[in-house]
């Protein structure tokens, strides 16, 4: 393994860099340092201690497990749930199309390592969970999966048969026959290996027409990751919601006070980093008639992004009697998970770590322990091939995050002894010059030869001028191969220019090196992930 500092990279935001690379700049705003393992424990300690009822929890974990076809294979995690010991280390994902990115499988595979890891070490039970954020409505963003066919960054795209279902929670969306088509692009993308048809059969599986998305992500991510080794949990549960029922009614009551302390908070971080969540009051969605629309405050009470209206006192007696119409937005989210996960430790992304930073505050006003904000492993997968590439071109992978053709400049410049043009230039003046100093000469001794003289001239620049062309054809064919070969590794590394962890399917893994590569890799990822990790594989 080679690790390579964050800073390297210019796709890392500065408030990233700094929390990996130098995290007591950004102690305020968090709730421990992630690298101190006394600071783990403690944090286990004060989430189990937080979380005396459970009941409710694994109550509805064991139903949706049932629901999602993985009870068997989870229940032993989720029964640990029940222990008031127990602590948990949570991830959350969006359900992205063949299970999205690799960076959901990284996020998971770091989350089931650090829970062993704090098991181990405090002699508590400690749960890997996957919160499965379903209920974001933005189809768009989740209904593609990055893959190559051979060199050739692509992705698959799947298409709603119709617009009925545009707006609701992804999570609540059934797979339509439209997904035949997404099938069939992805067995013509995929290269033949020996774990192709198992995995496209797997794959059919999962996404059958009739399945909810939700459950065809969970189905898809035990395969990828191996069954029974994380428990899921979906906030999108009526029982799940009343038991959050508190927190949603502080918000509709005091969205005031939570928007003054996010608005405070965001105010000091810009003042060195960056702010990643700006929302208006309130942070809950609503859910109805197969749409999900944001409540926005106004005098009087409330009106949801599509129009409708309530006051006050019909919101509140609305979250009385239908808890579950209500659902969190990306501040909200966190504090509903922590409300019913005694949740020790967060494994986040960087754009995830970077918004925790917003809500320690908002903790304390919901009376609510802060888990400790873990960054997830940041991994390159490097194939053989590709890292020859690398070897022969002296380039590192930073490297590759400039566009090819800069990239290609620079190496054919810095890489330039001598310019061929140029250089054929000066020795052919002295070869005219070498004719016109012997001409006298000749002319001295037989005028008439003064015309072969000439005719030698014109009949050395003539192969003169050809050697010059082999030269530079031979130079240009060189170029044209090294130009391939950054183009090749550029597409593996930073396909489409974006980091492969954020735009690879781990499909396009699994095809080429067989159903236990992901799994294989818990023991090969380091837990140190305050830089990133390239994976020779």
């Amino acid at each position: 393994m080679t690790r390579l500092p964050f800073s390297s990279f210019s796709s890392f935001s500065g408030l990233f860099r700094d929390y990996t690379e130098s995290p007591a700049e950004l102690a305020d705003f968090f709730n421990g340092d992630y690298r101190d393992p006394d600071a783990l424990a403690a944090s286990c300690t004060s989430a189990a201690s937080s979380h005396a009822n459970r009941d409710t929890l694994v109550r509805v974990m064991q139903a949706q497990a049932d629901a999602f076809g993985v009870r068997e294979a989870t229940d032993h995690l989720i029964q640990k749930l029940a222990d008031p010991a127990s602590a948990a280390v949570v991830t959350g994902q969006q359900l992205g199309l063949l299970g999205g990115p690799l960076y959901t499988a990284y996020k998971a595979l770091t989350t089931i390592q650090l829970a062993q890891d704090l098991e181990a070490k405090t002699g508590r039970p400690v749960v890997p969970v996957f919160w499965l954020e379903g209920e974001d409505h933005d189809f768009e963003e989740v209904a593609s999966a990055g893959l190559l066919k051979g060199d050739d960054p692509g992705k698959i795209t799947y298409l709603p048969d119709s617009d009925d279902q545009v707006g609701n929670a992804i999570g609540r969306m059934t797979v339509t026959p439209g997904i035949e088509r997404v099938l069939e692009d992805l067995e013509h993308v995929l290269p033949p290996t020996d774990f192709r048809e198992e995995l496209l059969s797997d794959i059919r599986d999962a996404y059958a027409p009739g399945t909810s998305m939700i459950k065809a992500f969970v189905t898809l991510m035990e395969r990828i990751l191996g069954p029974g080794r994380i428990a899921y949990l979906s906030p999108d549960d009526a029982d799940l919601k009343a038991s959050v029922r508190d927190l949603f009614r502080k918000e509709l009551d005091d969205f005031d006070s939570s928007s003054s302390l996010l608005r405070a908070t965001s105010a000091k971080l810009e003042a060195t980093w960056h702010v990643q969540v700006q929302t208006d009051p309130t942070n809950l969605f609503i859910h109805g008639d197969g749409r999900r629309a944001a409540i926005d405050a106004i005098e009087g009470g409330f009106q949801t992004r599509d129009g409708e209206t309530m006051s006050s006192d019909e919101a509140l007696a609305r979250l009385e009697d239908d808890p579950g119409a209500f659902s969190p937005n990306v501040v909200m989210r966190p504090l509903m998970q922590d409300w019913v996960l005694p949740t020790a430790v967060y494994v986040a992304g960087p754009g995830e770590v970077a918004y925790f930073a917003q809500f320690k505050d908002l903790y304390d006003w919901a009376g609510l322990h802060m888990p400790i904000i873990y960054p997830r492993a940041s991994v390159t997968l490097l194939e053989r091939r590709i890292g020859r590439v690398l070897e022969k071109s002296e380039q590192t992978i930073p490297a590759f995050e400039d566009q090819v053709d800069k990239l290609f400049r620079d190496m054919v410049l810095g890489n330039m002894d001598v310019d061929i043009e140029e250089a054929f230039k000066e020795a052919a003046s002295g070869i005219h010059q070498a004719i016109n100093d012997i001409k006298p000469a000749i002319e001295g001794v037989d005028r008439s030869l003064i015309k072969s003289a000439e005719a030698t001239r014109a009949a050395f620049m003539k192969e003169w001028s050809q050697l010059k062309g082999k030269v530079i054809k031979s130079e240009k064919q060189q170029h044209d191969v090294l130009r391939g070969q950054l183009e090749r590794a550029s597409s593996a590394l930073f396909p489409m220019g974006i980091p492969q962890e954020r735009y690879l399917s781990p499909v396009y893994f699994l095809n080429k090196y067989g159903p236990d590569f992901f799994s294989g890799l818990t023991d090969r990822l380091d837990l140190d992930t305050s830089a990133h990790q390239v994976l020779d594989i």
